[in-house]
């Protein structure tokens, strides 16, 4: 039997989920299943890639978050004042990451091609789920590959991957006050 590949897209620089898109691009492309659970984003902020579920009926794709889980109402963006950046209380965001987890699972019996956990790193290193829970998805893969992004990747889930990136941030426009900009970050 194959075993699906584990890659891994990590970092504190931009480009994570970028990379993620990318590859499940491809993989849709060449008339493959992809399944989508993003951990932290959620269907409500009106990102660009939600709209590949119009494009490709190949594509299971679900937000199941409720914001970044920063533990901060607002964040300063450069001099230019503040966003705000996390709504949802420490159990809420749990019991999100917890679902999107049980639904990664369910996803991943249904047998895609391709599995992607978007921000599934930064659920584990805020605690919200458990990496030991992830690493036992992840040998329950058989030929599914599965895609990790975030940001806190651990030993042991380097370990059992085949292949990790590291996006490293040099200079963003976020650090001058400029914000993301649609088509080009969401």
């Amino acid at each position: 039997m194959n075993t699906g590949l584990v890659y891994v897209f990590t970092g504190e620089g931009k480009g994570k989920t970028s990379a993620a898109l990318g590859v499940a691009t491809r993989s849709l492309l060449n008339g493959e299943k992809v399944s989508w659970v993003a951990f932290y984003k959620q269907d409500t902020w009106g990102l660009s890639e939600a709209k590949m579920r119009d494009k490709f009926s190949n594509l299971d794709m679900s937000f199941i978050g409720k914001g970044f889980s920063i533990g901060k109402k607002t964040a300063p963006v450069g001099d230019k004042g503040h966003v705000v950046v996390d709504t949802a209380s420490a159990l809420e965001h749990k019991k999100a990451a917890e679902s999107g987890l049980e639904l990664a699972r369910q996803m991943l019996a249904l047998k895609p091609f391709l599995l992607v956990m978007d921000e599934v790193l930064n659920a584990v290193s805020d605690g919200l789920i458990d990496e030991d829970d992830v690493i036992q998805l992840l040998a329950s893969r058989n030929e599914t590959h599965i895609i990790l992004t975030g940001r806190g990747v651990t030993d042991e889930i380097i370990k059992v991957s085949d292949l990790v990136t590291e996006c490293r941030k040099i200079k963003h426009p976020y650090d001058v006050g400029k914000l993301a900009v649609k088509g080009l970050d969401f």
